[in-house]
Formats: structure tokens, C-alpha cells, sequence
């Protein structure tokens, strides 16, 4: 069965934003919190309508999809911002009235993000443009390791290459060993923690990862 890449549409977002979250599968404390009700119809037909709110005020988002061309079905989705103009606001999370059950909520995932955000927001501040962040990539479970991340992988990498950008990525474990065989390299494993009052929540383990510019530089 033959792979394809290409742009989905505004119209094909609700027929792969609730295989994103099975694709993830829970384990996320980033994306459960920020992100809820994944794996519910009310929670993905909002999150789709962040994630298209998003790609369209936002002139850095870049999304690209992987087909199967016998059944096009799209199996795989990866969203990346590209920085070649100017360097990005240091900006919150947001959401529509409803997004999370309550203020304290809202407030634990205001301060998980800016806890995610920390070391990506450091090397742009530290670094000259242009660079290139993903944000998201995911591959529906039954059609993993048929080749969809790779593909995903290797577009983000020549459009990087082609305009001299370095790569940022926060990777989960499941995730390394695609990036590594991708040329990102490890800069650091931390906690993503929020302390204080949220001290007791779960704690998740990520990778600040780069994949440096084509010519070598930092």
C-alpha cells in the first residue's frame, strides 16, 4: 500500500483530530491537560475548532498529512511553525469559554504549557532565525511503522535545510527514537512539573531536542 503526502483542509480536521488523541493515548499529561476530553465527541469537536483556530490566524503553522492512497485515509498528521521573519510571542494557552471544567484547571494548564514551553521559548530568545518548531506528530496506531512518521520526518528536515533553520522538538520517549534517526539531538531530559499547589499532579518526563542547521551552526 502506497503513502502520500499533503495539506489537509479545514473541512478534513474532524476526521483526524479524534485519531491524534487515540494515536497519543492518554499518556500525555501535557496533552490531557491542555488539550482535554480527548477521547470524548464534545472535547474533540472543540479541540478541532482550537486547532483550526490556530492554524488560521497564525502565518508560521504549517500542517501536512500522510494518505493511504488506496483507502485515503489519512493515517498521519504533523504540525510545524516555521520562524524565518520574526520570533514568536512568548504567549499563554488559551481556550473558549468551557474549554477546561473550571479556573483552576485553566490555571494548572496556563502553568503546565509555560513549564512545556520553557526551554523552546530559551533557544529561540538565545538563537538567530530562521528556525523551525513541531509541535505535533502523530500516526494512527493500526498504520504505525509503514513508513508515514519518516515521511513526515523528512518533509520538516527539507524545508529546514532549504532556508538554513535549526529544529526544535519536545519529545515524549515514544517519540526519540524517530527524531534521533531524524539527525535531532538530545539536549536535555527534564520533568515537566508544576510546583506550588499543583505540585502533587502527575509528572511527565520529556526530551528538549535540536536538530542543528545544515551548515552546522548552533
Amino acid at each position: 500500500m502506497s503513502l502520500k503526502l499533503g495539506i489537509p483542509t479545514d473541512d478534513e480536521f474532524p476526521t483526524f483530530v479524534p485519531m491524534t488523541f487515540e494515536a497519543m493515548g492518554g499518556r500525555s499529561e501535557f496533552v490531557n491537560v491542555v488539550w482535554p476530553r480527548g477521547f470524548t465527541k464534545d472535547g474533540q469537536e472543540l479541540n478541532t475548532s482550537r486547532f483550526l483556530f490556530l492554524k488560521n490566524i497564525d502565518p508560521s503553522s504549517r500542517w501536512i498529512k500522510v494518505t493511504d492512497t488506496q483507502t485515503n485515509e489519512i493515517i498521519g498528521v504533523a504540525q510545524w511553525n516555521v520562524y524565518d521573519g520574526q520570533k514568536p510571542p512568548e504567549m499563554i494557552v488559551d481556550g473558549p469559554p468551557g474549554t477546561w471544567e473550571n479556573d483552576t484547571e485553566k490555571e494548572y494548564a496556563q502553568e503546565l504549557f509555560k513549564s512545556y514551553m520553557q526551554k523552546r521559548w530559551a533557544y529561540i530568545r538565545e538563537n538567530e532565525l530562521p528556525l523551525v518548531c513541531l509541535n505535533i506528530m502523530t500516526v494512527a496506531p493500526k498504520h504505525q511503522y509503514r513508513g508515514a512518521g519518516t515521511m513526515m520526518m523528512q518533509w520538516g528536515n527539507e524545508l529546514a535545510d532549504s532556508i538554513g533553520a535549526a529544529c526544535i522538538v519536545e519529545s515524549t520517549i515514544e517519540g526519540r527514537g524517530l527524531y534521533e534517526k531524524s539527525g535531532y539531538e538530545i539536549q536535555e531530559h527534564w520533568t515537566l512539573d508544576v510546583p506550588g499547589k499543583f505540585g502533587d499532579r502527575p509528572k511527565q518526563r520529556l526530551f528538549f531536542m535540536i536538530r542543528p542547521r545544515k551548515s552546522g551552526e548552533p
